[in-house]
């Protein structure tokens, strides 16, 4: 079983073409689902969503897709204004898309231990599972898992990492559209079981940089020099 985990796309459809494309030349994968983060902060919000649509694939909502659906971000003016414009782009039927979304997707192994799909943990979409998590973290965010789930993929943090905990493979698949860990190029991840236990590739896809950097110029998004900022320094 071959699964392919896309998560924190942001808006950027060309970083999202060129993982398509990428995972298109792999050896086939059973499922591709997609963990939440779709739209805001990107230049193409309502080209991202097409896409999805067309794809037909588990996605799950992500903290900033409740943000645009519930106008309920908490940190200011800015990002009220980017959420604005997104919803602009995006309209009636994506705002529906965007609020219909599952919080986590299960995929059941026949074979092993099941694999869980959210955006940032099992109990919210806002704390993030570190790779210096502490134990104590660790365990008021994923003690409460059924011992028949073997894998846990995510995203949010925007930074691609795995790691084992008990007997769970925790596998953070970085960010498609706006990476974090000074590495710009596109990630994603496939999770494969073999061997009786779940394994981890991540994938890192160069792409178009400059191209986004003029699509966001010319998009019209709000505060576009720190969305120039954050996708091209790819750093907190």
């Amino acid at each position: 079983m071959r699964i392919a985990i896309i998560s924190d796309i942001h808006g950027n459809q060309l970083a999202f073409q060129a993982i398509l494309a990428d995972l298109a030349k792999q050896p086939a994968v059973d499922q591709m689902i997609i963990a939440g983060d779709l739209c805001l902060n990107g230049p193409c919000p309502g080209e991202v969503i097409t896409m999805l649509k067309a794809l037909d694939c588990p996605v799950i909502q992500g903290n900033v897709d409740s943000d645009v659906v519930n106008q309920t971000s908490k940190k200011g003016p800015k990002k009220q204004a980017v959420i604005n414009w997104t919803r602009e782009q995006i309209g009636p039927d994506g705002i529906e898309y965007l609020r219909n979304l599952p919080q986590s997707y299960l995929v059941t192994n026949p074979k092993g231990s099941d694999l869980l799909v959210v955006h940032a943990n099992p109990l919210n979409q806002e704390e993030a599972i570190f790779p210096t998590s502490p134990n104590s973290k660790l365990e008021h965010l994923l003690g409460g898992l059924p011992t028949t789930i073997g894998a846990l993929a995510f995203g949010h943090y925007h930074v691609a990492y795995s790691k084992r905990w008990r007997h769970l493979l925790l596998v953070d698949t970085g960010s498609c559209g706006l990476p974090r860990d000074g590495d710009v190029r596109a990630s994603y991840a496939i999770l494969t079981w073999k061997d009786h236990s779940w394994q981890a590739e991540h994938r890192r896809i160069k792409y178009d940089l400059k191209a986004v950097v003029k699509q966001l110029k010319t998009s019209g998004i709000p505060n576009v020099e720190k969305r120039i900022k954050v996708l091209t320094e790819a750093r907190y």
